[in-house]
C-alpha cells in the first residue's frame, strides 16, 4: 500500500519509526506470553482466559513491526519513502494505542463534547471489597456509576435551588480507569462536571448555563456520604454483597457473594489476585484490607482540601477548570484518558526481575518509588 505523504514538513521534522521491540514490555510479553497462557489453561477440561484477554496480548506482539504489515509512504517533494507500521489498535494495553488513543480523545472531548463552561473533576475511588465483584462485572459497575453521577447532580440542583435556578439540568463525562499506578486493579471513576446548571431561558429560549457557587467542604462529605450508602444499599439489594454486624462494635464488614465468577473461574481468579496485590500487581501486604463501617455515629470524614472519605470511599473533587482555559481542559482530559502506564515505567533488571517504577511513592510505611517481581512469580500469580 502506498499513500503520498511529506516526510519533511516545514517544521524539520522527520519520520523516525518507533522500535517497540526493544521496550520491556514487548520483551517480557515475547518471552512469557505463551507459558502465560498455559499456566492459565484449566487441565481439566482445557478452559483458558478469554479471547478478548489473550487476542489483546497477541496483537499487542504486532504492534508496529514491519513484518506484521506496512504502509509505505512517498514524499512527493523529496521523494524519500517511508515504511509505517501497522499499530494493534488496542484499548487497554499498548501504551503506544492508548496513548494515541488519549491524544485523539482529549480533542474530540474539547473540540465537539464539552462545552466552554466551567468544569470540576470528582474522582470517586471504592472501598477494596467492592473492587472484585465490580471489575468482574463491567453492566453492575455501570449502574454503581450512574448512582454516583446522579447523588452528584443532586447536589448541583440543590445548590442552585437554592439561588432560584430551579429547573435545571447537569452534564458531565466519566472515563472508569480500572488501574493504579502500581498496577493494582482498582476500578475508579474520574468524572469530568459541568460545575453548573443549563437552564431554560426567558419565554422558553435557549438554555442558558448558570454557574454553581463554590463547592465546599460541607458538600464533599455531603456528597461521598450519601454516595456509599445509596451503593451499598444497591448492592446489598442485588445480593452481590452481604453486610455482617459485628456483635457489640456496630462494625459491619462487607462479605461479597462467593457464587461470583463460576462462569468464568479463570478470569475471576487472574482479577482476584490483581485486586489483592498478587505479583505483578505489587506487595500484597501493603495495605491490610478495608473494613466498611455503617455505624449510624460514623461521619465522613476530610482527607485534605475538597477530599472526604467515608466507609471505604474516597471522593476528590479540587479540580477544577475555567471556561476560557481550553489548555487546561485538553490536560485535564488527556490526564483521564490516559493509559494505565507508559513504557518507560518498566525496566528488565540484571537479575531478571522487571522494575516498575511509580509516578510517586506509597503514603504508608511500605512506601517506595518503584517495586521489583519475578517474572516466574507473576506468571503463576
Amino acid at each position: 500500500m502506498e499513500a503520498a505523504a511529506c516526510a519533511r514538513p516545514a517544521t524539520g521534522y522527520s519520520y523516525v519509526r518507533r522500535e517497540p521491540e526493544k521496550t520491556a514490555l514487548f520483551q517480557v510479553l515475547q518471552q512469557y506470553l505463551l507459558t502465560f497462557e498455559q499456566e492459565w489453561t484449566d487441565k481439566s477440561d482445557g478452559r483458558t482466559l478469554p479471547s478478548f484477554v489473550t487476542d489483546e496480548l497477541h496483537d499487542f506482539l504486532g504492534c508496529g513491526i514491519l513484518a506484521r504489515g506496512f504502509a509505505q509512504l512517498l514524499c512527493k517533494s523529496c521523494h524519500e519513502r517511508y515504511a509505517v507500521a501497522w499499530s494493534c489498535r488496542g484499548r487497554g494495553f499498548c501504551p503506544s494505542c492508548g496513548g494515541r488513543r488519549m491524544n485523539a480523545g482529549a480533542l474530540t472531548l474539547v473540540d465537539h463534547v464539552l462545552p466552554e463552561v466551567p468544569i470540576r473533576q470528582f474522582v470517586l475511588t471504592l472501598p477494596f471489597s467492592l473492587r472484585f465483584p465490580l471489575a468482574f462485572d463491567g453492566a453492575l459497575l455501570g449502574q454503581v456509576l450512574r448512582i454516583f453521577i446522579d447523588t452528584v447532580a443532586s447536589n448541583y440542583r440543590k445548590r442552585l435551588a437554592d439561588r432560584g435556578i430551579a429547573d435545571g439540568e447537569c452534564g458531565a463525562v466519566t472515563v472508569i480507569q480500572r488501574a493504579n499506578s502500581d498496577l493494582r486493579l482498582s476500578p475508579h471513576f474520574h468524572v469530568l462536571q459541568l460545575d453548573g446548571l443549563y437552564a431554560p431561558g426567558r419565554d422558553g429560549g435557549s438554555p442558558i448555563f448558570h454557574p454553581a457557587p463554590g463547592l465546599t467542604q460541607e458538600d464533599v462529605l455531603a456528597i461521598v456520604e450519601r454516595a456509599g450508602k445509596r451503593i451499598l444499599r444497591f448492592l446489598q439489594r442485588r445480593g452481590v454483597i452481604t453486610l455482617v454486624t459485628a456483635p457489640g462494635d456496630g462494625e459491619i464488614t462487607v462479605v461479597t457473594d462467593e457464587t461470583i465468577g463460576e462462569k468464568d473461574p479463570l478470569l475471576a481468579r487472574l482479577l482476584a489476585a490483581a485486586t489483592a496485590g498478587a505479583s505483578p500487581a505489587g506487595p500484597a501486604h501493603k495495605r491490610a484490607p478495608v473494613h466498611i463501617v455503617l455505624d449510624p455515629d460514623a461521619h465522613p470524614v476530610a482527607k485534605g482540601k475538597l477530599c472526604a472519605q467515608h466507609a471505604g470511599f474516597n471522593l476528590h473533587a479540587q479540580t477544577k477548570v475555567a471556561a476560557n482555559d481550553k489548555k487546561g481542559r485538553e490536560n485535564l482530559c488527556k490526564y483521564i484518558l490516559r493509559p494505565p502506564f507508559a513504557n518507560d515505567r518498566l525496566k528488565i533488571l540484571d537479575d531478571g526481575d522487571v522494575r516498575l517504577e511509580f509516578k510517586r511513592p506509597w503514603s504508608d510505611d511500605y512506601a517506595s518509588h518503584c517495586t521489583s517481581f519475578s517474572l516466574v512469580d507473576a506468571i503463576r500469580c
